[in-house]
């Protein structure tokens, strides 16, 4: 990890991931970014020091664009703001990853632990939880995160199964989506729908595709196995 400062975006993860937001083509787009890089740190038992920098550098975005930069920075340089506001869990990730990111179990401790600048270091990761929490108090956001365990996630495969999740309703609501977008160009929140609207949609299509796909799959193993103990017998 290239590294030149203690601040959240001095080193090259962070870089990486500012040049990813830019290419973004809407800020709900680049708040999923984000919190994909949340995931990433609250996936694994020991997080690296790449994917610790870059979800540091996450937080630092939801602080700017709550009002909160570092002094220096640009306040909200993305325009996140109205889609920050409406995956109103963000700013509770951005303070859990923060929390994993200054334990034993993070890689970035070990090396910063190992320079003269560790306690600079934690300064800075201190401000930015300050500024987070402050964040939180004046757009009445929760600072708490709690990650999903597998046993409280519904189970896809069956709801698919029993035709819970329909096209037709999806449909129907990626229609009124798009209408009241077009009657209220130029809203944020609205935009936001629309973009959540398109991105379920197309979720729902690639996990019917791949339900499908695994059930042919099955079915293709099935029919091998038999033939292979039809020959044994």
């Amino acid at each position: 990890m290239g590294t030149w400062g203690i601040h959240s975006f001095d080193n090259d993860d962070a870089a990486d991931l500012l040049a990813a937001l830019e290419e973004a083509d809407h800020p709900s787009d680049r708040v999923e970014a984000i919190r994909e890089v949340f995931g990433a740190a609250f996936g694994t038992e020991y997080i690296d020091a790449d994917i610790g920098a870059t979800a540091v550098a996450g937080a630092e975005v939801i602080a700017a664009a709550l009002g909160q930069p570092r002094t220096g920075d640009q306040a909200d340089p993305f325009g996140l703001a109205a889609s920050v506001k409406f995956y109103d869990d963000s700013l509770g990730m951005a303070l859990a990853v923060l929390g994993q990111v200054r334990t034993d179990a993070s890689e970035l401790v070990e090396l910063w632990d190992d320079s003269d600048e560790a306690d600079d270091w934690r300064a800075s990761l201190a401000d930015l939880e300050a500024r987070l929490r402050q964040a939180a108090k004046a757009h009445d956001l929760n600072p708490d995160f709690t990650q999903p365990r597998p046993g409280d996630l519904p189970d896809l495969a069956e709801r698919l199964e029993n035709k819970q999740i329909s096209v037709d309703i999806l449909e129907e609501y990626k229609a009124e989506l798009e209408k009241l977008a077009d009657q209220k160009k130029g809203d944020p929140s609205v935009e936001v729908l629309r973009q959540l609207g398109r991105k379920i949609f197309r979720m729902h299509n690639d996990i019917t595709n791949l339900h499908y796909a695994i059930t042919q799959s099955i079915d293709e193993l099935s029919l091998r196995i038999d033939r292979l103990e039809g020959k044994g017998k």
